[in-house]
């Protein structure tokens, strides 16, 4: 196995310090953050290849691991913490209490939730004071001289301000100084020692995290809502396709012997548009041989180009539809477009993807997020109906989150839009840590963006309603063969949609809607601060933890949906479906026994796919349709009829109940813990398979 190539001990300074670096995740019950840490692990790797430390440079990633080793041996000299908004809390929550128990520890903090503008700067200065320095954009470089300063000059910050660029630090006088200019970014990422092929990431190899591989850094465009939208990111550097190749092998490797022990077998790609250059390619052929060699990754995880379509669906092919297809629209409205510096990426072909994804075998998912600057109620309906007509697997609504080092988080923005913005408890990012003898209830928040001068409020709701409807019923093909019936008839999907959501007020399902749309408002509040004491208060975080309050609304309300309201959720098709064909003058007895029975077709094959496994499920048909749904072009539904019905044992393979019972392990068995694989999965790969039995 190749490994980076590293100085020599002797041809490096020596580093005395003792140094830390934790990317905390919130870890009760499922994780909050369940890759590897891969931004500190690059910093870490770099730092060692600068320096010949006492202790190598120690990585953290849960919470319990870094409070034993301070109880066991003590506070480091110099500890950093990622700041990303799903941890920013915990990491400063735990940075106070090391600078409590060690007043003279070095700390650093640095990552992408961390403000633009110079006022709102001061503000996260002056309000965290246990934060020595705050390194902006990229961390290796910066950080590597910022130890090198701090073991020249100890805590003398006017004098490590003089010599390092990029960092901020309230002084003692209480000023804060904001460094100018910013360090340039690494032109040859290669400089940095993979944190792979170092061993630096042994230790993660633990079935709960999954491998977070780079292949680049920066994206061409210029999103105002995103954290890299900025010009500082705008060129794209990248790692050499052996180094590539070599950290898949390892990877692969190391995941072969975590998958034979029940942990999970997939992978995150931390690109910006993967698929989008040329030599994406070579990097999806490497992960497939690495399918062929080690069975691994059964599943990709990538934000894929935003461009370049031909090329994204050729590496989708190279990797067999193991990976997801993203076409991120995020809204199909010109004005918006134009309001969030949007108008370079091609739409068409992001359109396009979902269609062409079908062609190689791949999942396919659109983006979108609800409450940018200029969407109202109608143009989001309208580019919700034209994503559904597109053709992808999954449509995913997101909300607007405001993330504070994007150019939409600043207050001059939330000015111009007259913007709404609630702060509620992210999901899955809570917890209550032990750390030297004092408890740490700790929930990171973010804030949304739910109304603007153009979208009510009740129109966001009246939005999130739809969009748990189309999570439901439409995401993941679950009524793939009712929806082809209606493609076949000249139907619109769409308006079938709408008809669902009509009917679910009048049906058994009328309560989930109504809990969800409760909990939508009331997880959202007006006053960030009023929020911050409620988690401080007796009792608050028990209630996150015990899954009343903070869970993802949209996957556990359709995990509840599917596994304990099916026939609830079949009778509403049913309905819409029977109300659709009406109102295109299309309904007659045979279309409406075709229709009940494929009803029945695709509920028996989502029957039971994460609990009672192994329990029999069996349908009988009088038209055959596994033909119909393996018709590319079917034909009149009444040549699917058959004189003597067709039953059928519908079953998971052992591939499948592996799968399963690898991401129950992983999430857990409750609705939470099932959302989350739903979230996660390709589910329709879970779906159970139509054995014919005889009669």
């Amino acid at each position: 196995m190749k490994r980076s190539l590293m100085p020599t001990s002797a041809d490096k300074p020596r580093m005395p310090l003792r140094v830390w670096l934790a990317d905390l995740t919130h870890n009760h019950g499922t994780l909050g953050a369940d890759t590897f840490p891969l931004g500190v692990g690059c910093i870490a790797a770099y730092a060692e290849k600068q320096f010949a430390f006492d202790q190598s440079v120690r990585l953290f990633r849960y919470p319990h691991v870094m409070a034993g080793e301070v109880e066991r041996n003590g506070c480091p000299d110099v500890v950093g913490f990622s700041n990303y908004i799903w941890n920013c809390r915990l990491g400063l929550a735990f940075a106070r209490r090391i600078k409590d128990l060690r007043p003279d520890t070095v700390v650093v903090m640095g990552g992408p939730n961390y403000p633009l503008q110079a006022i709102e700067q001061v503000h996260f200065l002056r309000n965290n004071p246990q934060i020595d320095f705050v390194v902006m954009y990229e961390g290796e470089v910066v950080f590597a001289q910022l130890l090198q300063a701090i073991q020249e000059c100890g805590l003398d910050k006017d004098a490590i301000l003089e010599r390092v660029p990029s960092i901020h630090a309230l002084l003692r006088d209480g000023r804060a100084a904001l460094a100018r200019p910013s360090a340039p970014r690494l032109r040859n990422l290669d400089d940095i020692p993979s944190p792979y092929l170092t061993g630096k990431f042994d230790e993660f190899f633990d079935g709960r995290l999954w491998p977070l591989l780079q292949t680049k850094r920066g994206c061409p465009f210029t999103c105002t809502f995103c954290s890299e939208g900025e010009s500082y990111y705008t060129k794209v550097a990248r790692y050499s396709s052996p180094r590539i190749r070599d950290e898949i092998d390892y990877i692969g490797t190391r995941m072969a012997k975590v998958r034979m022990q029940g942990g999970r077998n997939d992978l995150y790609i931390a690109d910006s548009n993967f698929g989008m250059f040329p030599d994406d390619l070579e990097t999806a052929q490497a992960l497939a041989r690495s399918r062929a060699l080690h069975q691994w990754p059964d599943h990709i995880n990538a934000s894929t180009g935003k461009n370049q379509k031909q090329r994204v669906l050729e590496a989708a092919r190279i990797l067999d539809g193991s990976i997801v297809l993203s076409g991120s629209v995020q809204t199909l409205d010109p004005l918006v477009l134009q309001n969030v510096k949007r108008a370079n990426i091609s739409a068409p072909e992001l359109m396009a993807l979902g269609l062409q994804a079908k062609q190689v075998g791949a999942n396919s998912y659109c983006e979108l997020i609800l409450g940018l600057p200029g969407e109202t109620k109608k143009s989001h309906f309208q580019t919700l109906k034209t994503t559904v007509t597109a053709g992808f697997n999954k449509i995913l609504p997101y909300q607007l989150m405001i993330l504070s080092g994007s150019e939409l988080g600043s207050q001059a923005h939330a000015r111009q839009y007259t913007m709404d913005i609630r702060s509620r408890v992210l999901p899955r990012a809570f917890g209550d840590y032990e750390i030297a003898g004092q408890r740490l209830p700790v929930a990171d928040i973010e804030d949304v963006g739910v109304a603007t001068d153009t979208l009510s409020f009740d129109d966001y709701l009246d939005c999130r309603a739809m969009h748990l409807v189309i999570t439901i019923f439409f995401n993941d093909a679950i009524f793939e063969s009712v929806r082809k019936i209606l493609r076949a008839q000249g139907l619109s999907v769409f308006r079938w949609l709408e008809l669902i959501h009509d009917a679910i007020p009048h049906s058994g399902l009328a309560i989930l809607f109504q809990e969800f749309r409760d909990h939508t408002k009331n997880e959202l509040w007006t006053d960030r601060q009023a929020l911050e004491k409620f988690i401080e208060s007796p009792g608050a975080i028990e209630r996150y933890l015990r899954g009343e309050l903070g869970f993802n609304l949209l996957y556990t309300f359709k995990a509840m949906a599917i596994t304990q309201n099916l026939d609830a959720v079949r009778e509403v098709v049913q309905q819409a479906t029977t109300r659709l064909l009406r109102e295109g003058g299309l309904i007659d007895p045979e279309l409406q026994s075709f229709l009940d029975q494929t009803i029945q077709w695709d509920s028996c094959r989502v029957t039971n796919i994460v609990d009672h496994l192994d329990d029999e499920v069996v349908g009988a048909f009088t038209y055959d349709l596994e033909r119909f749904a393996a018709d590319p072009d079917p034909v009149n539904y009444g040549a699917y009829w058959q004189p003597a019905p067709l039953v059928y044992s519908f079953e998971l393979g052992e591939d499948q109940k592996d799968l399963v019972r690898r991401y129950l392990n992983t999430f857990g068995a409750d609705s939470l813990g099932v959302g989350r694989i739903l979230s996660v999965a390709y589910t329709n790969r879970m779906f159970r398979r139509p054995l014919p039995l005889r009669v």
